[in-house]
Protein backbone atom coordinates (compact mmCIF):
# COMPACT_ATOMS: atom_id res chain seq x y z
CA UNK A 1 0.00 0.00 0.00
CA UNK A 2 1.35 3.39 -0.99
CA UNK A 3 2.12 5.85 1.76
CA UNK A 4 0.78 9.37 1.92
CA UNK A 5 4.20 10.68 0.93
CA UNK A 6 4.27 8.46 -2.16
CA UNK A 7 0.90 9.86 -3.19
CA UNK A 8 2.20 13.37 -2.52
CA UNK A 9 5.18 12.71 -4.77
CA UNK A 10 2.86 11.40 -7.50
CA UNK A 11 0.69 14.51 -7.16
CA UNK A 12 3.74 16.78 -7.31
CA UNK A 13 4.94 15.03 -10.45
CA UNK A 14 1.50 15.35 -12.06
CA UNK A 15 1.50 19.07 -11.24
CA UNK A 16 4.99 19.53 -12.71
CA UNK A 17 3.87 17.73 -15.88
CA UNK A 18 0.65 19.77 -16.15
CA UNK A 19 0.18 22.18 -19.02
CA UNK A 20 -0.40 25.01 -16.54
CA UNK A 21 2.97 24.47 -14.86
CA UNK A 22 4.80 24.05 -18.17
CA UNK A 23 3.25 27.27 -19.50
CA UNK A 24 4.17 29.09 -16.31
CA UNK A 25 7.83 28.06 -16.58
CA UNK A 26 8.03 29.02 -20.28
CA UNK A 27 6.45 32.42 -19.66
CA UNK A 28 8.74 33.01 -16.68
CA UNK A 29 11.82 32.23 -18.78
CA UNK A 30 10.68 34.61 -21.52
CA UNK A 31 9.93 37.31 -19.00
CA UNK A 32 13.33 37.21 -17.27
CA UNK A 33 15.10 37.11 -20.64
CA UNK A 34 13.44 40.41 -21.57
CA UNK A 35 15.67 43.18 -20.21
CA UNK A 36 12.85 45.73 -19.90
CA UNK A 37 10.68 43.25 -18.02
CA UNK A 38 13.53 42.19 -15.75
CA UNK A 39 14.41 45.80 -14.94
CA UNK A 40 10.79 46.61 -14.12
CA UNK A 41 10.50 43.53 -11.90
CA UNK A 42 13.72 44.35 -10.08
CA UNK A 43 12.61 47.93 -9.49
CA UNK A 44 9.17 46.88 -8.27
CA UNK A 45 10.63 44.24 -5.96
CA UNK A 46 12.98 46.84 -4.50
CA UNK A 47 10.01 49.16 -3.87
CA UNK A 48 8.04 46.33 -2.23
CA UNK A 49 11.00 45.52 0.01
CA UNK A 50 11.32 49.17 0.95
CA UNK A 51 7.60 49.30 1.78
CA UNK A 52 7.86 46.14 3.85
CA UNK A 53 10.82 47.53 5.79
CA UNK A 54 8.87 50.70 6.49
CA UNK A 55 5.92 48.69 7.82
CA UNK A 56 8.20 46.61 10.02
CA UNK A 57 9.61 49.83 11.46
CA UNK A 58 6.12 51.17 12.12
CA UNK A 59 6.24 53.73 9.32
CA UNK A 60 3.51 54.41 6.81
CA UNK A 61 4.03 54.83 3.10
CA UNK A 62 3.34 58.33 1.84
CA UNK A 63 0.64 58.90 -0.76
CA UNK A 64 3.41 59.71 -3.21
CA UNK A 65 5.12 56.35 -2.57
CA UNK A 66 1.80 54.50 -2.94
CA UNK A 67 1.13 56.27 -6.21
CA UNK A 68 4.63 55.46 -7.44
CA UNK A 69 3.99 51.75 -6.76
CA UNK A 70 0.67 51.90 -8.61
CA UNK A 71 2.31 53.57 -11.61
CA UNK A 72 5.02 50.91 -11.67
CA UNK A 73 2.43 48.12 -11.46
CA UNK A 74 0.43 49.62 -14.34
CA UNK A 75 3.57 50.01 -16.43
CA UNK A 76 4.43 46.36 -15.83
CA UNK A 77 1.01 45.22 -17.00
CA UNK A 78 1.68 46.93 -20.33
CA UNK A 79 4.74 44.76 -20.94
CA UNK A 80 3.65 41.74 -23.00
CA UNK A 81 6.09 39.31 -21.37
CA UNK A 82 4.98 40.27 -17.87
CA UNK A 83 1.29 40.19 -18.81
CA UNK A 84 1.70 36.72 -20.33
CA UNK A 85 3.51 35.53 -17.20
CA UNK A 86 0.75 36.89 -14.94
CA UNK A 87 -1.87 35.15 -17.06
CA UNK A 88 0.02 31.83 -16.85
CA UNK A 89 0.46 32.36 -13.11
CA UNK A 90 -3.29 32.86 -12.72
CA UNK A 91 -4.01 29.63 -14.61
CA UNK A 92 -1.52 27.73 -12.45
CA UNK A 93 -3.02 29.23 -9.28
CA UNK A 94 -6.47 28.10 -10.43
CA UNK A 95 -5.12 24.56 -10.85
CA UNK A 96 -3.57 24.63 -7.38
CA UNK A 97 -6.77 26.01 -5.87
CA UNK A 98 -8.70 23.18 -7.51
CA UNK A 99 -6.26 20.60 -6.15
CA UNK A 100 -6.53 22.11 -2.67
CA UNK A 101 -10.32 22.11 -2.92
CA UNK A 102 -10.39 18.41 -3.83
CA UNK A 103 -8.20 17.62 -0.82
CA UNK A 104 -10.29 19.83 1.48
CA UNK A 105 -13.55 18.29 0.24
CA UNK A 106 -12.20 14.80 0.77
CA UNK A 107 -10.98 15.61 4.28
CA UNK A 108 -14.31 17.18 5.20
CA UNK A 109 -16.09 14.15 3.80
CA UNK A 110 -13.87 11.90 5.90
CA UNK A 111 -14.66 13.97 8.98
CA UNK A 112 -18.39 13.72 8.24
CA UNK A 113 -18.07 9.95 7.78
CA UNK A 114 -16.31 9.64 11.15
CA UNK A 115 -18.99 11.77 12.84
CA UNK A 116 -21.74 9.62 11.29
CA UNK A 117 -20.07 6.47 12.61
CA UNK A 118 -20.24 7.74 16.20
Amino acid sequence: MATVMEYAEDLAEAIVESQEFQDLRKKEEKMVEDEDAKTMLDELNAKYQQAQMMQQNGQQMSDEQKQELQVMEQKMKQNDKIAEFYEAQNHFNQLMNSVNQVITDKLQGQNEDAADAE
